[in-house]
């Protein structure tokens, strides 16, 4: 109503009128919380505020109680290296240079941001491969995809082709999950099944999942597959590339 956000409302007399008085503790509470971390970021050692900040939120019990153990140790062990190289950076005449030592909370904050910002924005593509979920692939885009274990069981999960049979959703869910593996290729995209899979010390025949034959026809070129009804241009193709990466290591040494 007033155009302002929620934070900035919490202050104001019009606000606090319309809300409870438990809610508005809260709320002041936690705005109060963020205003002392504010003045603290500038003024405070950076590993000191941030171990105070992981206290108070009860960052590691949450994890626990959210996580299994294992997983929770994981993540909790990564924020307390990232914590680590945290403090390092914002102590006096470290290791890491003049240019870096000595910053407060706020200044560190600002350098990660800027190198989140630009991470991946060199000229050109970067040389590496970058390994991701389809869940949190959303959202970002990459020249080359390529997609692995696109077979039923899989993609769909086996859970959703069970479940699917009565809730037509579930499979429809899977079938989004498809659709944003595949929009996020810029130039190819390469979607690959095995023919059979080692499960539980058992080799399984697998089948290629529903969503490939699903694609359009003239937008696909099958290899070394079924699908594929030219062997010769398979067994070519498969043979150049070989060569090319054969040509590719001599280069290489």
């Amino acid at each position: 109503m007033h155009k302002i956000s929620l934070f900035a409302a919490a202050f104001e007399g019009d606000f606090q009128r319309d809300i409870g008085n438990i809610q508005l503790d809260d709320l002041l509470n936690f705005c109060q919380y963020i205003n002392k971390l504010q003045v603290r970021a500038v003024r405070d050692p950076a590993g000191e505020v941030l171990n105070d900040l992981l206290t108070t939120i009860q960052y590691e019990a949450f994890l626990y109680d959210s996580e299994e153990p294992r997983v929770a140790e994981s993540k909790w062990g990564n924020v307390l290296d990232f914590i680590g190289w945290l403090t390092k950076k914002g102590e006096a005449n470290t290791e890491f240079g003049n240019e870096s030592a000595g910053k407060n909370l706020l200044e560190l904050t600002q350098m990660v941001s800027l190198m989140s910002m630009l991470e991946g924005r060199e000229d050109g593509e970067p040389d590496a491969v970058k390994l991701s979920t389809l869940h949190a692939a959303k959202g970002l885009e990459f020249g080359h995809v390529f997609l692995i274990g696109c077979e039923e069981g899989i993609l769909p999960h086996r859970e959703s082709i069970d479940v699917g049979l009565v809730d037509p959703s579930k499979i429809e869910e899977e079938r989004r999950l498809m659709y944003v593996g595949i929009t996020r290729a810029q130039k190819t995209l390469n979607i690959s099944w095995c023919k059979k899979r080692k499960r539980a010390g058992e080799m399984q025949m697998c089948d290629p999942s529903r969503f490939i034959s699903e694609l359009p026809k003239e937008d696909v070129r099958h290899f070394g597959n079924p699908f594929n009804k030219d062997t010769e241009v398979s067994k070519d193709f498969g043979k150049s590339k070989m060569a090319s990466i054969k040509a590719m290591l001599a280069k290489g040494h």
